[in-house]
């Protein structure tokens, strides 16, 4: 049991540091590049540094929310309840992220996957809030 905490850990904390290191240099680049007065000069320079920097962002937060489900499914005690409201939160993640590639999933551009974005808010602090007592007898070990 320690020994899959401990491996756990170490994979996802050491996927999560070389995302943002990767996302870190990368806008480094691209912000030399938007500097560099050879490429010319544009009113957004350095705008693709920033996106980039976001992106990231949002890919290891991706990361991390995967770490809390991977590390509960591996390492805690189960229950049927948490276990249901951590399968529906990632799926409602993965919606937002994929939102840009399947449009004939959302009708509108901006305002559905807030409301999925926010239906995942909502299910992962449900998950943080349910009690593993009351599901005692729900144990699924």
């Amino acid at each position: 049991m320690k020994k899959r905490k401990i491996t756990v850990t170490c994979i996802f904390l050491s996927l999560i540091i070389l995302t943002a290191i990767y996302t870190v240099v990368s806008a480094i680049k691209s912000y030399q590049y938007d500097m560099d007065p050879a490429n010319g000069v544009d009113i957004l320079e350095g705008m693709d540094a920033v996106l980039t920097m976001m992106v990231g962002g949002f890919v290891v937060f991706y990361e991390l929310d995967l770490f809390c489900t991977v590390y509960y499914f591996f390492v805690k005690p189960k229950t049927a309840v948490r276990s249901i409201l951590n399968i529906l939160s990632n799926l409602s993640l993965l919606l937002v992220f994929f939102n840009k590639y399947y449009k004939n999933i959302f009708e509108e551009d901006v305002i559905a996957p807030l409301i999925v974005l926010s239906t995942y808010v909502i299910l992962r602090l449900v998950y943080f809030t349910v009690s593993t007592q009351n599901d005692e007898k729900c144990n699924i070990n």
